[in-house]
């Protein structure tokens, strides 16, 4: 590829008998709502289109597709250590080396089985929105209140045909769990039937079961546009990345919301990861990847905001060109982040781990100095912590220096743990890399390029250090990769976790490339508040219902 976006071929591995089947994932859709398209797929993968290798994350908008895209690829990882120490990876890039993911459920006994016809059976993606289910549920209040005549109120009415298609329950016979798609249970009998008032599983009050942070599979839809697909690691043998599967199930679902503020230009993730095979894996990591092209891919620098939890692109210089056959953004270019809003359970200590103010505060008590390093934490709640982003972690595309692509299974488990490709520390200054004589080898750290967001000396021991950014490092520009990581924590057999990111966008009018990273900041402080409010958007007063009285000359 002449951007260099795909890694350097490999030679063909032995590979033992494969314990499933499933051919390669091929589902997709879009989210196109708000000001934002984005291509989602079965796979793993999302935000490219990989048979033309272009970017299918367009924003702002337009009609003809023939805008400039922020993403160009991103993707789930995740990995730990089983009890003989064998490594169980699942991850995938640009699946051009292979897959790591297949479409479907497993079974919950255990052998975290699957077959071919049930990835293909589960081979698509469910897109529905809100409205559609909000109307569902007045005209079901409708037919079964005396006083309404729903041939008058809702005249022709028709259910939405996904929700006859809706995968609300399991096969019990393959052993698969019996729910999977949340649905809304009106008449309250385990059973899905639209034509007795279910439908797909939004949650339409404002008591939102986030709140509440549990250990369990009960997940609403969110947003006003919302996509849902289950996929899995056990379909065969793992061809990107080499590694053992781990067994995991993962339900997901990408949404958005149409608004008139920063909210428009914003889509969210959730995936809730079910451990349904039977060992128990340690030093676990999940996490975030991203090759976020400002546009044109060859010219962009990257960053992270601690506080915040966030990372972030933009671009390297003042004016973004076309390149790679596709558009750039032009002057004053914007920039856009990654907000790891919610991962993994910090593993039991019984303990309510504060919120500190300091350094040493935090590490005696196991506790976080940020709201962005996690959610849980100084609430009162013993044992309901979950890491944030700790770690970011960048490296270029098409590199050979140790700080480049990743080809097997060590080398993405290198960089969930923040080391680079050779194994080696990350270290503070320079492009964070030993070998760079401006990396302090003194000063080890996991958030790189993090700016003045670390004023306790988080990443770097309780030492402040001056800040540090791309720009200060004078690296040039380049084809940049960003990955968040949340761990090290316990997988245990069965366990439940909920990894929940959100992408953000922002373009000042004025100010040059940082002056976007600077209103990035602020969108994504609504993105956050819009998490910790379960999704949930302020809605406006109801309607008054008024009555007509003719008078004299007026009504």
């Amino acid at each position: 590829r002449a951007s260099g976006h795909l890694p350097p071929g490999r030679a063909p591995v032995d590979r033992p008998i494969r314990a499933a089947g499933c051919a390669p994932a091929t589902g997709k859709s879009e989210l196109d709502l708000n000001n934002v398209r984005a291509l989602i797929e079965t796979g793993g993968s999302m935000w490219q289109i990989r048979a033309s290798d272009k970017p299918a994350y367009e924003v702002p908008k337009t009609s003809d597709r023939s805008g400039a895209h922020a993403i160009f690829a991103g993707s789930l990882w995740m990995g730990g250590r089983a009890p003989d120490n064998q490594l169980k990876l699942a991850a995938v890039t640009y699946r051009a080396q292979g897959n790591d993911f297949w479409p479907g459920p497993l079974s919950t006994d255990g052998s975290a089985a699957v077959d071919q016809d049930v990835c293909s059976a589960y081979d698509d993606l469910w897109k529905t929105h809100r409205q559609d289910v909000q109307r569902h549920e007045a005209y079901e209040r409708c037919k079964r209140d005396p006083l309404c005549n729903e041939a008058v109120e809702f005249p022709n009415y028709t259910v939405p045909q996904v929700f006859f298609e809706w995968p609300a329950l399991g096969d019990l016979s393959r052993g698969q769990s019996q729910f999977l798609a949340p649905f809304i249970d009106y008449d309250e009998d385990d059973v899905y039937d639209p034509t007795m008032g279910d439908a797909p599983g939004y949650n339409l009050t404002t008591d939102g079961e986030c709140q509440n942070r549990n250990r369990n599979a009960i997940v609403p839809l969110y947003g006003d546009e919302n996509i849902w697909w289950i996929f899995n690691d056990k379909g065969n043998t793992h061809t990107e990345t080499d590694a053992d599967a781990i067994g995991m199930e993962i339900r997901a679902q990408a949404f958005a919301f149409a608004t008139n503020d920063e909210v428009n230009n914003m889509t969210f993730y959730n995936y809730l990861l079910i451990n349904q095979g039977t060992q128990t894996l340690t030093n676990a990591f999940f996490g975030q990847w991203v090759d976020a092209d400002v546009g044109c891919a060859n010219d962009d620098y990257v960053g992270c905001d601690v506080q915040r939890g966030l990372a972030y692109a933009y671009n390297g210089d003042a004016n973004d060109a076309d390149c790679n056959s596709t558009p750039g953004y032009g002057d004053q270019t914007p920039a856009v982040g990654i907000d790891f809003f919610e991962g993994p359970y910090q593993d039991v200590d019984h303990m309510d781990n504060p919120l500190a103010t300091t350094y040493a505060e935090a590490v005696a008590g196991n506790g976080i100095p940020y709201k962005g390093l996690g959610i849980g934490y100084g609430d009162g709640i013993v044992d309901n912590e979950r890491y944030g982003m700790r770690a970011f972690i960048y490296y270029n595309g098409g590199a050979d220096n140790g700080q480049g692509d990743p080809i097997e299974g060590v080398g993405y488990y290198n960089y969930m743990q923040a080391k680079w490709l050779d194994g080696s520390s990350m270290f503070y200054g320079g492009s964070g890399h030993y070998s760079d004589p401006d990396a302090d080898q003194n000063t080890p750290t996991n958030y790189m390029f993090p700016g003045d967001s670390d004023p306790v000396g988080w990443a770097t021991g309780g030492v402040v250090q001056p800040p540090w950014t791309e720009e200060s490092a004078g690296n040039f520009p380049d084809d940049r990769r960003l990955f968040q990581s949340a761990g090290p924590f316990t997988l245990e057999p069965g366990a439940f976790n909920n990894i929940t990111v959100g992408v953000v966008w922002a373009r000042a009018s004025s100010g040059g490339p940082f002056a976007s990273v600077q209103l990035l900041r602020q969108a994504d402080d609504k993105a956050q508040a819009l998490f910790d409010n379960c999704f949930q958007l302020l809605d406006g007063p109801d309607a008054p219902q008024l009555t007509m009285q003719e008078l004299d000359r007026e009504l």
